[in-house]
């Protein structure tokens, strides 16, 4: 028997108890793979090819128990509002063309293929009837990274449904674009929004919903459930899944009418919006600042976001109460947000701080 075979021999477990100080000396003692004859080299060749085999085989079978179909329906369904639904479902559909071109399952990406997609044209490219358009500039890092969140979201739902067999494969990932503004300020002054609102050519209905977005700061996705208490001078909706809440007794930028007085059209109808979805408002609102815009009565055809934004700019720069400027908190309860750091975010992108 050669030296090779015999420290093999040595090697063994039934010789003596395994300790600590004996497992260091085994692994201090052992042959150099090199110098063992080639049948040896052979053998343990094999050994590990069954234990690879092994562990390939083990984690398809934890793939196979998981139904990326049922999975995505239940993420889905316990989305918070329509809008984050919305988010997650234009987010996944882009990692399933990613996924589609590598061919691969959603469990079979690597923690480098999830840097790659989040750094590919997969997200930095706009959607086209389902396609991505090549042509189009690059989406902003805001839209790239809500959407690397949203799919991250989905995969820790998944870790958690296969009690952690599964890892997220885009948790701690650093491929994340860094946050810019996307243009500079560009919101409606308090002339151009008092001018949209005197304005005799746009709908009564429709200045009463631009009115409570641009002085009280609710998205245009609140609005559809939007119930108005004409008593008490306040309004209650849902806004991505959470309550809000506030009062109507502000003054416009011109500091002569309550807020509350442009919903006076509706004759105390509660759901002044009800059976209106919010892409409908949209389009409306787009319609007649584009009509507006026309005419020279405004700068830039505002979309029902810019009026948010106007409230929040308003607020910040302290343009109705110089009392509230720069208090970032209190913008914070009146935006809706759920933490401060997504204020500080939302400020980052209109280039405010």
């Amino acid at each position: 028997m050669n030296t090779a075979n015999q420290s093999i021999q040595t090697i063994n477990p039934s010789n003596f108890p395994i300790t600590e100080a004996n497992a260091v000396e085994i692994l201090n003692s052992k042959p150099d793979f090199n110098s063992l004859p080639e049948s040896d080299r052979t053998q343990i060749l094999k050994i590990a090819a069954i234990d690879d085999y092994k562990s390939e085989l083990q984690h398809k079978a934890k793939i196979a128990k998981l139904n990326y179909s049922d999975l995505k329906a239940t993420f889905l369904t316990n989305a918070k509002s329509v809008h984050t639904r919305e988010a997650y479902v234009l987010a996944l559909s882009r990692l399933e063309m990613y996924l589609g071109m590598l061919g691969k399952s959603f469990a079979e990406i690597s923690t480098l293929e999830a840097d790659k997609f989040i750094q590919s044209h997969f997200l930095s490219k706009p959607l086209s009837k389902g396609a991505l358009n090549m042509m189009a500039a690059d989406r902003a890092s805001a839209s790239i990274r809500r959407d690397a969140s949203c799919i991250g979201a989905f995969y820790s739902f998944v870790q958690r449904i296969s009690n952690n067999e599964f890892a997220n494969p885009f948790r701690g990932t650093r491929a994340k674009p860094a946050l810019q503004p996307v243009k500079e300020l560009c919101v409606p002054s308090k002339e151009e929004v008092a001018t949209i609102l005197a304005s005799k050519d746009v709908p009564k209905e429709l200045r009463a919903a631009i009115a409570i977005m641009a002085y009280r700061g609710i998205r245009v996705g609140g609005l559809p459930g939007l119930n108005i208490d004409y008593v008490n001078q306040s309004f209650t909706t849902m806004s991505k899944g959470k309550a809000y809440n506030g009062h109507l007794t502000e003054l416009d930028s011109i500091g002569s009418t309550p807020v509350l007085k442009y919903f006076n059209v509706f004759e105390g109808k509660k759901k002044p919006f009800n059976g209106m979805t919010a892409p409908q408002i949209k389009m409306q609102v787009a319609y007649w600042m584009k009509r507006l815009h026309q005419k020279g009565a405004i700068s830039v055809c505002y979309s029902c976001h810019d009026f948010r934004h106007h409230f929040a700019v308003a607020q910040y720069r302290g343009d109705y109460a110089n009392s509230n400027k720069g208090d970032i908190y209190r913008l914070q309860k009146l935006l809706n947000h759920s933490s401060i750091s997504i204020t500080e975010t939302y400020l980052k992108t209109l280039n405010l701080i």
